[in-house]
């Protein structure tokens, strides 16, 4: 079984992403699939597991063939039950994917959160390999993170650590899917930054460049390509919801920072990956300002090496490891 594949499929709020690795976690397949945002848990298990069965086939595999899965949900995950807490981007709560997975397949699926899995690949084998203490972010539809320590990745109670994306970042702030205000998400995610140009262009006149099929009333969510196009065009509703986010997540990784003096900090995310060079002088310039004790220089801030691969090559790492990470 060491040598054998792994199939690793991440769930995101715009699209599910399969890869199956080797045992030196070398991809060797992958396939992608929209997520059917409107529908429910149940469905969008029978949809990653048919992503799964189109991953496999090029390679003459079937899912019997294939000893280790897993799984990354945009939500904390309970390591024990599977539960899904609150997956704000899909808007569940409280859904038991790991019952839903063995009553479709008969066997274990592991389950974990997605920033969490994107930095357990980054120190495996990405831009955290080496580092002590890293701390990650994951920029895209939602804002995800995690924890590794000592080489093991830090959950925490009941699968709850690393959610960054939660951290206050200003009291009574704006209102993240979570319920509450302020969160760093409610910033600095593309689903805060279409609210904020929203806000921008249909309420206040600025004008943009978007095109209305790219961004229009209706809008939810926005390809990070799309964003960055726009924001290297000086488009002021776009920089100006870009840039304050950048700002924003500065202040929580501070404050992050205070908590774990971390070695290392990990940017990744499709917004990353498509516009991390012209963000990180507004994220770098707020860390250091809202930094406390140590020298900014002790902290390495890396982009994610793996890009849009990270979370995906995480759920093989954790499924090998039959959770223990």
């Amino acid at each position: 079984m060491k040598n054998s594949p792994a199939l690793g499929i991440d769930l995101g709020g715009t699209k599910i992403y399969a890869v199956v690795t080797d045992s030196k976690h070398n991809i060797i397949g992958e396939a992608k699939a929209e997520t059917d945002y409107a529908a429910g848990p149940e469905k969008i298990v029978s949809d990653i597991i048919a992503l799964g069965v189109t991953v496999l086939e090029p390679l003459g595999l079937t899912l019997e063939d294939v000893p280790h899965i897993g799984v990354a949900i945009p939500s904390p995950v309970d390591p024990l039950t599977g539960d899904c807490y609150h997956a704000t981007n899909l808007g569940w709560k409280n859904a038991s994917l790991k019952d839903f997975f063995f009553h479709k397949l008969n066997r274990e699926v592991y389950l974990g959160n997605d920033g969490n899995l994107g930095v357990l690949a980054e120190y495996y084998c990405g831009a955290a390999q080496g580092f002590s203490t890293v701390a990650g972010y994951c920029v895209g539809t939602g804002l995800g993170g995690g924890i590794m320590i000592n080489g093991k990745l830090h959950a925490g109670n009941s699968g709850l650590a690393g959610e960054f994306g939660h951290v206050i970042v200003k009291q009574g702030g704006r209102r993240c899917a979570c319920g509450h205000k302020g969160c760093a998400e409610a910033y600095c995610s593309k689903v805060a930054f279409v609210k904020a140009i929203k806000k921008s262009v249909f309420q206040q006149g600025v004008k943009t460049c978007l095109s209305p099929d790219k961004f229009n009333k209706n809008s939810r969510n926005i390809k990070s390509k799309h964003l960055a196009k726009a924001y290297r065009a000086d488009d002021p509703a776009v920089v100006a919801a870009v840039n304050k986010g950048a700002y924003m997540l500065g202040v929580a990784a501070a404050g992050v920072a205070s908590v774990l003096a971390p070695d290392c900090f990990i940017l990744g995310g499709g917004v990353i990956e498509s516009m991390g060079n012209e963000i990180l002088p507004v994220f770098r310039n707020s860390f250091n300002e809202h930094l406390f004790g140590l020298d900014p220089a002790k902290i390495q801030i890396r982009f994610s090496a793996l890009g849009d691969t990270a979370v995906a090559l995480g759920a093989t790492i954790l499924a090998r490891k039959k959770g223990e990470v």
